[in-house]
């Protein structure tokens, strides 16, 4: 056996020897080797991207394209329990017979709730006076996300507001917090109309602050309102 054979055979080995003492001392502190812990970060980590895609609505379409053992069931199980009760339904019912409510079957009474409408809120509503609400009304409301705290503090603050009022408010972002605060800069004839331009035009209570430091506490809101549209 040649000399330069016998060398390449012992850097080999060297080369072997070094990499497996290396390994030993790694587990040896209690660690995975470091090729091993990246596979087991990636793993990991794309677990928890998959995770959070199907929480975020990637279940649903999965399902829809592929065959997952249990998905049904699971879609169904989740929805099952999304329902509301029977026992709810009937407490529902008691009280919307109640308030004249009557004829109601159990899926009217889950498609109301579906909506956002429940007893309570059909309840809060009428009790700002609006007796004769319709279901039909008590849907459009609750889809506008006008809430009965909402009607109540405009109705504070001096407006005598129907239905179709409140929700094109609601639906044009108007809060009754922006409404007080145009009241307390001096504006307190603000009508509906103007509430909502105002929203659409993105009309902040600091600009109009800032304006009637600059021309006056008396400067007209149509005004400012104009100024704003100019200066878009």
């Amino acid at each position: 056996m040649s000399t330069s054979y016998e060398k390449k055979h012992d850097q080999e080995k060297d080369l072997l020897d070094s990499y497996l003492d290396n390994r030993i001392n790694e587990l040896e502190r209690g660690g995975e080797p470091e090729d091993e812990r990246n596979k087991s970060n990636w793993g990991k980590l794309l677990i928890i991207v998959f995770v959070v895609y199907l929480i975020f609505g990637g279940f649903s379409k999965i399902k829809n394209t592929i065959s997952i053992p249990g998905a049904q069931i699971f879609a169904t199980s989740m929805s099952a329990m999304n329902q509301p009760s029977e026992d709810l339904l009937n407490r529902m019912n008691t009280r919307m017979i109640e308030m004249g409510y009557t004829g109601l079957s159990h899926d009217d009474l889950g498609e109301l709730r579906s909506d956002g409408v429940t007893a309570t809120y059909i309840s809060n509503v009428r009790a700002l006076g609006f007796n004769d609400l319709t279901l039909e009304e008590a849907v459009r409301l609750a889809q506008a996300s006008v809430s009965s705290s909402f009607m109540a503090m405009m109705i504070e603050l001096g407006y005598d507001l129907d239905v179709d009022e409140f929700v094109r408010l609601r639906r044009a972002g108007v809060t009754a917090h922006y409404t007080s605060r145009v009241h307390d800069l001096g504006y307190t004839d603000v009508t509906v109309d103007q509430l909502i331009r105002m929203q659409r035009i993105g009309l902040s209570t600091s600009l109009i602050e800032r304006l009637q430091q600059e021309r006056g506490e008396s400067v007209e809101l149509e005004e400012i309102i104009r100024y704003r549209i100019s200066n878009q």
